[in-house]
C-alpha cells in the first residue's frame, strides 16, 4: 500500500469518528425536529385573552374559541406525534380557556345577582317587548306592574330592577327624568328605536338626580303600563328609587 493512500484511509477512519462521536453527542430533540403548529399558538394567545371575561361576559367568546382551536391542534398533533409540535400550548390555550370560561362567567353572575336590591325582580327589555302586530303588552309585565285597587284605593305589583342605556336629551346634569333604551345605539340614533315598548320613562327622586352617562345604567322601582299608549308613546314607565 502507498504512502498516500494509507494516509487517505485513516484520513476517512477519523472522518467516520467524527461524526459517530459527533451523533452521540447532539440530543434526541436537536436532531428530531418538529413544527409548532399554527393552532396551539392561537390556542394558548385566546386562552391569554379569555381573561377578559372577567370584565364582561361579552368576552366568552374567546374562551369557546380558544377551547375549540385547542381541542384541533391536539388532535392534530396526537395523529403527528413525529412531524408536529406545540401540545404544550395547545394544553395550555385549553385550560386557560376552561378556566376563564367558567370563573369569570360565574364572577360575572355574582356582580349581576349582588347588586339587584332585595325584593326587586331583574327584568330586561326583551320581557316588556309588546308583539309588533298587536301591540299586546306581555302578560309578564302586566304582573310585575303597579295597580290602584279601584275598590280599596291599594297599590299591589313588584318592584323591578332593569338594566339599560340613557337616551340623550339637552340637559346633561341633574337629570331626574329620562328614556332608557336596551342599546348604546338606540341611544344614540332615536331613528333605531321602532317600537315603543322598547322604552322606559324613568321618573326618579329629586335626591337620584344624576348627570347623563354613555355607559349602562341600572334602575329599579314601580314599573306602571299604559295598555292603550297614544301612537308612538312608550307604554312603560317606572317611578325610580334605586339608580346605579
Amino acid at each position: 500500500m502507498s504512502e498516500n493512500n494509507r494516509r487517505r484511509g485513516e484520513f476517512d477512519d477519523a472522518l467516520k469518528g467524527y461524526y459517530q462521536d459527533h451523533d452521540e453527542v447532539l440530543p434526541e430533540e436537536l436532531t428530531d425536529y418538529r413544527s409548532l403548529t399554527a393552532e396551539s399558538v392561537g390556542s394558548l394567545i385566546l386562552g391569554v385573552l379569555s381573561l377578559l371575561t372577567f370584565i364582561s361576559g361579552l368576552f366568552v367568546i374567546f374562551p369557546l374559541l380558544g377551547i375549540i382551536l385547542g381541542t384541533l391542534a391536539i388532535r392534530k398533533i396526537l395523529h403527528a406525534s413525529k412531524e408536529l409540535g406545540g401540545l404544550g400550548f395547545a394544553s395550555a390555550g385549553v385550560a386557560l380557556s376552561v378556566i376563564c370560561a367558567v370563573t369569570g362567567l360565574t364572577y360575572q353572575f355574582y356582580v349581576s345577582a349582588s347588586q339587584i336590591p332585595p325584593g326587586y325582580v331583574l327584568i330586561t327589555f326583551a320581557d316588556l317587548a309588546a308583539d309588533p302586530l298587536t301591540g299586546q303588552i306581555p302578560e309578564e309585565a302586566l304582573k310585575l306592574a303597579f295597580r290602584t285597587n279601584p275598590q280599596t284605593g291599594e297599590m299591589s305589583g313588584t318592584p323591578v330592577f332593569i338594566e339599560g342605556y340613557m337616551f340623550p336629551t339637552r340637559q346633561r346634569t341633574e337629570i331626574t327624568n329620562f328614556m332608557l333604551v336596551p342599546s348604546i345605539e338606540q341611544s344614540k340614533f332615536g331613528a333605531a328605536t321602532r317600537n315603543p315598548s322598547e322604552m322606559v320613562e324613568v321618573t326618579m327622586r329629586e335626591e337620584l338626580a344624576t348627570e347623563y352617562k354613555t355607559s349602562p345604567v341600572r334602575v329599579g322601582g314601580m314599573l306602571v303600563v299604559n295598555e292603550h299608549p297614544e301612537p308612538g308613546q312608550t307604554p312603560y314607565s317606572l317611578n325610580a328609587d334605586v339608580f346605579h
